[in-house]
């Protein structure tokens, strides 16, 4: 089993409710956030549900296939069907979805599955790079070399792809190579809107040989002393090993 050092902070940020949720199971290796939307309390709702069903179907899966592919794909449809069910069932829900971005860490591997505009960082020897790409309009557009017109502007940060909101939905899945030294840093918009990757980056930096707790306590702190729009919500692990 892998022994990790973990920490995670969900700050509401002066806000009168939380949409955000984060989720650890050290033990599976399995650290997830997710970030609900459809207003009060479908986003709330939505984004606890859905990690939930996703960490529900990965405790029923052998622990030897727990990062497969296959596996995860299954684990997000299985949270996109619970979060889609109360959609269909109560229209007062209409609008209800949520991003999830989650760091699946068995063994001595990984896979990063990611959905909306949670993002998932590593930092490594001085550099901190962005692991997820956000599932935006605006991305979609710049991605096919698309810039954004006046009026679509306005919708530049709305999702093009969460959890809940059809049918179904395809994650974006990809291997993870994580060394000891290495951080991950799961994180919602609320949190890297507020502080820039390089500020981001120079904490990190400060604080790499430090504990979790520290390092998550540091770059939460420089967010909310920036004044956040939205809630704050961040985790960072680090792989220690084995027993």
């Amino acid at each position: 089993m892998a022994i990790f050092d973990w920490y995670a902070i969900s700050e509401h940020a002066g806000l009168p409710h939380n949409d955000d949720f984060v989720l650890a199971e050290p033990g599976y290796g399995v650290f997830l956030v997710a970030d609900g939307m459809g207003g009060r309390p479908g986003g709330a709702q939505a984004s606890r549900v859905a990690a939930r069903a996703f960490m529900d179907y990965l405790r029923r899966v052998n622990p030897a296939a727990i990062a497969s592919p296959a596996a995860l794909r299954k684990a997000v449809s299985a949270a996109n069907k619970a979060v889609h069910e109360i959609v269909r069932t109560d229209p007062r829900m209409a609008g209800m979805g949520t991003t999830l971005s989650a760091a699946v860490l068995p063994g001595t591997g990984g896979r990063i599955v990611h959905v909306g505009d949670s993002r998932i960082y590593r930092y490594r020897q001085g550099r901190l790079e962005q692991l997820t790409e956000d599932h935006t309009l605006e991305a979609e557009m710049l991605a096919h070399d698309m810039l954004p017109q006046a009026g679509e502007f306005a919708m530049r940060h709305v999702l093009s792809r969460a959890v809940g909101t059809q049918p179904t939905v395809e994650p974006h899945i990809a291997g993870l190579d994580l060394g000891g030294e290495d951080w991950l840093l799961l994180a919602t918009d609320g949190f890297y809107n507020a502080i820039p990757a390089e500020r981001m980056q120079d904490i990190a930096i400060v604080n790499a040989a430090a504990s979790a707790h520290v390092l998550c306590r540091t770059l939460v702190r420089a967010a909310l002393d920036a004044g956040p729009q939205d809630n704050v919500t961040l985790a960072v692990v680090r792989r220690l090993g084995r027993r």
